[in-house]
């Protein structure tokens, strides 16, 4: 892609370890067909793009149609798929909130075009939204007549919520540290963190290798185990609630891996879906995570 500018990192972004060590190459299939590195870090075991885009450029590696969470379209098997899912996913994700903290302020990070915020809003929750890409902050604020500001530093220093989300957006943040701090500072008193990111200790990431669709470079940013998100939910003052598997991710996954082998529409669906259950059945069987990790954790006062 023209202009795009690399940066890269000489340390771990998690524990600051060094030097890096290679641990894949793989190819961008949705936007830029370029071929991105992931390494791992010696002292902790994260796994990180390197280099990467740096926050300037990366913005072009979203604009695709086939980036659904910010374009919200229902054109091929594969969009509708995602949007029916994504339907069950709504009801899901309320009732897993609901039953923690029934009401309150709560703050979606990375709400895409506002599906989830507006439905969050219809069952009485006050909503606040960070949406960094314009075309989806303008969806998400006409389709739902949410409050939708571009980051975190947008939001008045004096804002309290009790409730926190990321769906799958801290694998696309370049400084998790840095966010975990601010959400921490945003936070009441016991308030809610749910973190949902995709698990490279996964069945499916080990069996697609490079083609594993939850890669998803160079927007994803970090790769992470579920060591890495307790460790750091630790660090940043957070206590665990429950570390629960997302059984729906696999398939989709799957199907998008198969598809990045070079299967056809019907193949890809038939075969990823079926890869996709014995995912599940392994993490349900033998302890292994399902393709992508809930986190649902707590604030504890210093």
């Amino acid at each position: 892609m023209e202009h795009t500018v690399l940066e890269t990192l000489v340390s771990c972004p998690l524990c600051s370890g060094s030097p890096l060590s290679p641990a894949l190459s793989v190819l961008d299939h949705t936007v830029s067909k370029e071929v991105f590195h992931l390494v791992d870090c010696p002292s902790c075991g994260a796994r990180t793009t390197n280099p990467r885009p740096d926050q300037h450029s990366i913005s072009a590696y979203y604009n695709s149609p086939d980036y659904i969470s910010h374009t919200n379209t229902a054109q091929s098997l594969q969009d509708r798929l995602y949007q029916l899912a994504r339907k069950n996913a709504l009801r899901t994700k309320h009732k897993l909130i609901h039953r923690i903290r029934p009401n309150g302020r709560l703050l979606d990070i990375g709400c895409g075009t506002g599906e989830f915020l507006g439905y969050m809003k219809s069952r009485g929750y006050l909503t606040q939204g960070i949406e960094v890409d314009l075309r989806a902050r303008k969806q998400a604020i006409a389709n739902h007549n949410l409050d939708v500001v571009p980051n975190l530093d947008a939001l008045p220093a004096q804002e309290q919520f009790q409730v926190v989300t990321m769906w799958h957006v801290l694998e696309h943040v370049p400084d998790p540290k840095r966010t975990l701090k601010k959400i921490y500072s945003l936070l009441a008193d016991r308030g809610l963190l749910v973190i949902a990111v995709p698990d490279r200790d996964s069945w499916d990431a080990e069996h697609y290798g490079p083609d594993w669709a939850a890669y998803d470079v160079p927007r994803h940013l970090n790769h992470f185990r579920r060591a890495d998100v307790h460790k750091l939910l630790h660090e940043h003052g957070f206590s665990m609630i429950r570390t629960a598997p997302m059984w729906l991710d696999a398939p989709y996954i799957a199907m998008l891996s198969q598809r990045y082998r070079g299967n056809g529409t019907l193949t890809a669906l038939i075969v990823g879906t079926l890869l996709g259950l014995w995912s599940n059945a392994l993490a349900l069987l033998g302890g292994r995570p399902t393709s992508s990790t809930l986190y649902i954790a707590q604030k504890q006062e210093p």
